[in-house]
């Protein structure tokens, strides 16, 4: 049997599926166009959070390395100041002792005829311990009593021989200590000890000394 349906389109029946029509078509563009923009936005936010994240590595990494490296800067430091505080220690030790020397060869300029020594000895002697060269130069004092001990055949040798010590830039407070009277089979003699402060003086400091002498000699 065949069927006409004469109405008109507009009233006829629709068939089945779904119409959207024109503006519909735009709205799912749109709302894909959006979904779109945001996935890439995501996407884009997602790599940056990526190149943030590598960086942060990256600048801990180099942030450990700057702290040994620092490290390693302080240590040597440190040991380039200890060497050169025992170096310095070492200098003044070398002066200390061409400083014995020269107090020897001033005490043996100062003894005049008929006075020997048999002794010279400090009166307070500290210990050192070699291996620590910079406390030897803590302790050393530049100022140290000593005791010198002799003999001589008169009196007036031995008043010269400490008038003569205390001329010397290298001793102060010279002081008799004791003075006996000895024998030499049918010599007459004395035994005499001095008391008195030898002075460490480098050839620096005694230079120094000199240069003052001569200035307030030329002054006067």
């Amino acid at each position: 049997m065949i069927k006409i349906n004469l109405l008109p389109k507009q009233y006829q029946k629709r068939s089945g599926g779904l119409s959207l029509g024109k503006h519909g078509k735009y709205a799912i563009a749109a709302i894909a166009g959006v979904i779109l923009l945001l996935g890439s936005i995501t996407s884009y936010q997602i790599y940056q959070m990526s190149e943030l994240e590598e960086q942060m590595k990256i600048a801990r990494m180099r942030t450990q390395q700057l702290k040994k490296d620092i490290q390693l800067v302080d240590a040597l430091t440190d040991i380039k100041h200890k060497i050169t505080n025992r170096l310095e220690a070492v200098e003044r030790l070398d002066r200390h002792r061409s400083a014995w020397v020269k107090i020897l060869e001033e005490v043996a300029r100062n003894v005049p005829e008929f006075v020997w020594l048999s002794s010279f000895t400090e009166a307070d002697k500290n210990t050192y311990n070699p291996d620590d060269t910079t406390a030897q130069v803590q302790s050393i004092p530049s100022v140290r009593p000593v005791e010198i001990e002799g003999f001589t055949f008169t009196l007036n040798a031995l008043a010269t021989f400490m008038i003569k010590m205390m001329r010397s830039n290298y001793f102060d407070e010279v002081d008799m200590a004791n003075v006996a009277e000895i024998s030499f089979g049918e010599q007459k003699a004395y035994n005499f000890k001095l008391d008195c402060n030898v002075h460490y003086l480098s050839d620096e400091e005694l230079e120094k000394i000199l240069a003052q002498a001569a200035a307030s000699s030329n002054a006067g």
